[in-house]
């Protein structure tokens, strides 16, 4: 879900949308957080440009549910997003938001897979990588949380073992 209002300030725009905690705290290491906590969107990373390329206009404001676990992105005032930030209303629609959250999951699961695999090549622990990860991250290390981080372990374990019985059955064939 997603709430978003007319701009609170001269200088910057305020995008609300709803992630689970894991992700936000993604967010906030992949981008710069200001002194309230908010992420700053920034263009010049992949996440920033996706949740970019979803904020669409209107003259009227948009009514929309308020958001479950909110997290506030601050939107900096370019030359090119001046007029709209200034005089329009922005929103993002639902299925705007959930490709937005499909797409942070999948940027999140392949960073801990590389994580994983390195890992894994020095002979760390799964507990040892989580907990690192969970650390470098500035994850909560709730019981959630570090779930979330093991099932993305545990999904690349379970491609890489049909990707070794599907070679196995091709030389058994």
């Amino acid at each position: 879900m997603l709430y978003l209002g007319k701009n609170i300030a001269m200088y910057q725009a305020k995008l609300i949308i709803s992630l689970p905690l894991h992700l936000a705290d993604f967010c906030r290491h992949e981008m710069k957080e200001d002194a309230a906590g908010n992420i700053i969107l920034q263009r010049s990373k992949d996440i920033g440009k996706h949740i970019y390329s979803h904020i669409l206009t209107s003259d009227m404001p948009v009514k929309q549910l308020p958001p479950e676990n909110p997290v506030t992105f601050i939107i900096p005032i370019t030359g090119a997003n001046r007029y709209a930030l200034g005089s329009r209303f922005l929103y993002i629609s639902r299925w705007g938001e959930e490709k937005i959250c499909d797409y942070i999951e999948s940027e999140f699961n392949h960073r801990m897979r590389i994580l994983f695999e390195a890992g894994y090549r020095k002979r760390y622990t799964q507990k040892q990588i989580i907990e690192a990860i969970l650390q470098a991250y500035n994850i909560r290390n709730t019981a959630v949380n570090y779930e979330a981080v093991k099932k993305s372990d545990y999904r690349n374990a379970k491609k890489i073992r049909k990707i070794v019985m599907d070679d196995l059955e091709c030389a058994v064939l």
